[in-house]
């Protein structure tokens, strides 16, 4: 498996931001809930999270935790 080096990934999610910068989850926080008790499950370490529009930053520690999580967040989705 060949890893891209990157420790950041960007996933689609349920979130805006508004004018001044406050994310707000536009489905009351259900999906935020479910996605990091799934991470929890998973035993992904998120080192950082950043909120932007439509989208969540994930950071992890190494790259290939970053390209395992993002296999398997891929496959979650089928």
């Amino acid at each position: 498996m060949a890893q891209s080096g990157r420790k950041t990934i960007r996933i689609e999610a349920p979130i805006m931001l508004t004018t001044d910068k406050i994310a707000v989850w536009m489905d009351q926080g259900e999906w935020a809930r479910d996605f990091f008790n799934w991470c929890n499950k998973n035993k992904f370490r998120i080192t950082a999270y950043t909120h932007l529009h439509g989208k969540l930053k994930l950071s992890f520690l190494t790259a290939k935790e970053c390209t395992m999580f993002g296999l398997k967040y891929a496959s979650r989705k089928k």
